[in-house]
């Protein structure tokens, strides 16, 4: 039977405060992600999957964006 540690409000705090942090958060995400016995492990996969998705999203855009204004000729030399 699987047993799972809870996490109290502290824990939580903690855990909201450190990402916050620029490469700090990171970095935890990935330790949390990698250790089958925290807590935050299901929510630390989750958060780096979606913040992966999301950075893929907004560079498409990125480039769709750059690809048409090089076609209508804003950036033409």
């Amino acid at each position: 039977m699987k047993t799972e540690q809870s996490m109290t409000l502290k824990d939580w705090i903690l855990t909201i405060v450190l990402l916050f942090l620029p490469i700090v958060n990171i970095v935890m995400l990935i330790i949390w992600a990698t250790d089958k016995q925290d807590p935050r492990n299901t929510f630390s996969k989750a958060y780096l999957i979606v913040s992966a998705g999301a950075i893929a999203l907004v560079f498409t855009i990125y480039m769709l964006l750059f690809f048409l204004f090089l076609m209508i000729g804003i950036f033409a030399a």
